[in-house]
């Protein structure tokens, strides 16, 4: 029999996180009785102002059930029982053990997510396929072509010859510096795609903003969906994404994953490269890998994967993000990673001696100088030389 104490406790005031540190919510959610399920519906037909945190709270019950990895031992279990019990995130330990024992696995695994609840507010971690298809079926097709380019559909391409542009969408046209274009008479997903030498702002028509690098493409909805925000990334882009609690917005690359609601963050993920990075500026993340499935972030914090490696350290978000604002700061790169960097940014061709990437070198280049500029200024702080080789249009840079 249900505890009557129950009936008097007004739900109605709960927040999401609430739901998911109460012992009755989560036992009734993953173990429901006919009382339950009457009581939850009656809830339910009262229409509460809060009727939203409640569906997203039961929701992410539903994820965790769904998700045999996030089970634990008995022993795990009970030793996280009791860190819920130090903080208080349940008070009643006889009311726990009397009525909602049967329900310590579900709390377990959510106590799990309480440093960062709102990334389960909704939806499972694990994606449609459609956009990540799409993106590896569509690379290979890419015409060759030194301006960006804007493809709307098969038949429809916008070349766009400036070297930083803009394209923003909104509620029934897509703008360009040149154009506007209705959205009635483009496909499914568009694609921007970044020449080296070039760079964009791209805005959406939910509000966040995305500066796309030099050599990136980004695979995007022309409407977003109802349940979820996704867009596709092959390069590095800095993102202000714009706060919408029933929709989740969710970056791809090959192999990592993002997700949030609203924050500010840069991804870097050049498939063409080993290196893969996210580094916060503003709000909370969660990244996802085969080998590390939550790593959640905080701000001045970077989550990098290279060849296998996966770590989180403490980053100068400024540096991090500098290159939108046209200055490239590194700190302890390896020379050969500034020389490729420099070589996307700029559009030209570099070659370089492989034992340069055993030197570390740090520094700040303003973009806005020619490329000869730049290169030439590396000699006076690196040990190399260089030539530029007229036959191949390639700078050939040697290890002194």
């Amino acid at each position: 029999m249900m505890n009557p104490e129950l009936k008097h406790t007004d739900f109605s005031l709960y927040t999401f996180e609430e739901f998911l540190q109460n012992d009755f919510f989560i036992s009734s959610m993953k173990y429901p009785t006919e009382e339950t399920l009457e009581f939850w519906n009656d809830f339910e037909q009262s229409h509460p102002s809060n009727i939203n945190d409640y569906i997203a709270a039961r929701e992410s019950l539903e994820t965790l059930a769904m998700q045999e990895d996030d089970l634990l031992s008995d022993q795990e279990m009970g030793d996280l029982w009791t860190r819920i019990e130090a903080t208080n995130i349940n008070k009643d330990k006889a009311k726990r053990k009397n009525y909602f024992l049967i329900g310590l696995s579900a709390a377990a695994s959510v106590a799990i997510l309480v440093g960062c609840f709102f990334f389960l507010k909704n939806y499972p971690s694990v994606l449609a396929p459609d956009i990540a298809t799409f993106a590896v079926n569509t690379k290979m097709e890419l015409p060759e072509t030194e301006e960006t380019l804007l493809i709307l559909a098969e038949d429809n391409i916008v070349s766009l010859k400036e070297k930083e542009s803009a394209i923003t969408y909104d509620s029934v046209e897509i703008k360009t510096n040149q154009e506007s274009i209705l959205k009635e008479k483009v496909a499914t997903f568009n694609q921007l795609v970044i020449p080296r030498g070039k760079r964009s702002v791209l805005t959406f028509a939910d509000g966040s903003k995305v500066w796309v690098n030099a050599g990136t493409r980004v695979v995007y909805p022309v409407e977003f969906e109802k349940n979820k925000r996704e867009i596709y990334v092959d390069g590095e882009i800095y993102i202000e994404v714009a706060k919408d609690e029933n929709r989740p917005f969710y970056v791809r690359t090959k192999d990592m994953n993002v997700r949030v609601l609203g924050t500010k963050f840069n991804v870097t993920a050049y498939e063409s490269e080993a290196i893969r990075s996210v580094v916060l500026a503003q709000g909370c993340v969660q990244v996802e890998t085969e080998q590390t499935p939550k790593a959640i972030l905080a701000p001045n914090q970077m989550f990098s994967s290279v060849e296998g490696k996966e770590n989180i350290t403490q980053v100068d978000v400024e540096q991090a993000i500098s290159w939108v604002n046209g200055l490239y700061c590194f700190q302890s790169a390896d020379l050969g990673i500034v020389l490729k960097r420099l070589s996307t940014y700029y559009g030209v061709n570099v070659d370089f001696d492989p034992a340069l990437s055993k030197i570390k070198c740090s520094g700040k280049i303003d973009l806005k100088d020619n490329f000869e500029k730049v290169i030439n200024g590396l000699t006076f702080v690196a040990p190399m030389s260089y030539a530029y080789d007229e036959q191949y249009k390639t700078y050939r840079v040697v290890k002194k």
